[in-house]
């Protein structure tokens, strides 16, 4: 059995190809992940097309095993998160205030809330706050650095927004619109950057071609050590 990577709408897939005397090619996804079965002597290679053409059918059911296995957030004092490559330890910090306040401080991240509330809705308001933060943080974190790397391609900074996605990190749209997922944020700072590049290099190739590459190579020289670095990690706390 191979394995090999392959990029499905701007998310890398690791999955596994097996060779099998079957004429015919097949798909399965489980615990292990992405299985692409082949006809013998059909070149592993041919395994990444038909990925790029499953890929609608692919990444939601790679995304429900992946929810089974994530650790499930719940707000609750001391889980952890992801924040730039770090992990922080939520604390919870009863105050006498209404407003829910949240800041990093040292590993922590230490979220103040409502002395007066119920047990019950304190895990869901710290939550809510939570990923308030989480998408300020990041669109604060990230507009800067597009912009950078527009200026950097002759570009005027473009818009960009953030939502917690499943499986894309970023994706440019044909109206020159970046939306980058919050839950990059999770990711160590060169990581980031090399998102926030490759979604640029989209502003005037809206493809993965030869031109693109070369965009990138011109931007970011070392972007496939910044990939295959992402490749290799997850974040703590980088999914909720």
């Amino acid at each position: 059995m191979q394995t090999r990577t392959v990029e499905l709408d701007g998310t890398d897939v690791t999955y596994h190809v097996r060779h099998t005397a079957r004429r015919t090619i097949g798909l399965r996804i489980d615990a292990d992940g992405l299985t692409i079965t082949l006809p013998r002597r059909t070149p592993a290679a041919e395994a990444d097309r038909v990925a790029r053409d499953r890929a609608g059918w692919i990444l939601p059911r790679l995304e429900k095993w992946r929810a089974r296995a994530r650790p499930h957030f719940t707000g609750s004092h001391g889980q952890s998160i992801g924040y730039l490559g770090r992990e922080l330890e939520l604390v919870i910090e009863p105050h006498g205030r209404a407003r829910t306040l949240v800041r990093v401080h040292d590993r922590h991240l230490r979220v103040q809330i409502d002395e007066r509330l119920e047990p019950s809705l304190r895990d869901a308001t710290v939550l809510r706050a939570v990923k308030r933060w989480r998408a300020d943080i990041a669109l604060t974190h990230y507009t800067p650095r597009i912009a950078h790397y527009a200026r950097e391609l002759g570009l005027a900074p473009p818009q960009v927004k953030v939502r917690a996605q499943e499986s894309r990190w970023g994706s440019c749209s044909s109206d020159g619109v970046i939306r980058m997922n919050t839950r990059l944020i999770a990711f160590p700072e060169a990581e980031v950057d090399y998102v926030c590049a490759h979604e640029a290099c989209h502003l005037i190739e809206m493809n993965h071609s030869q031109r693109f590459y070369a965009l990138l190579d011109r931007i970011m020289p070392d972007h496939k050590a910044r990939r295959a670095a992402m490749r290799e990690r997850t974040p703590p706390g980088h999914m909720f």
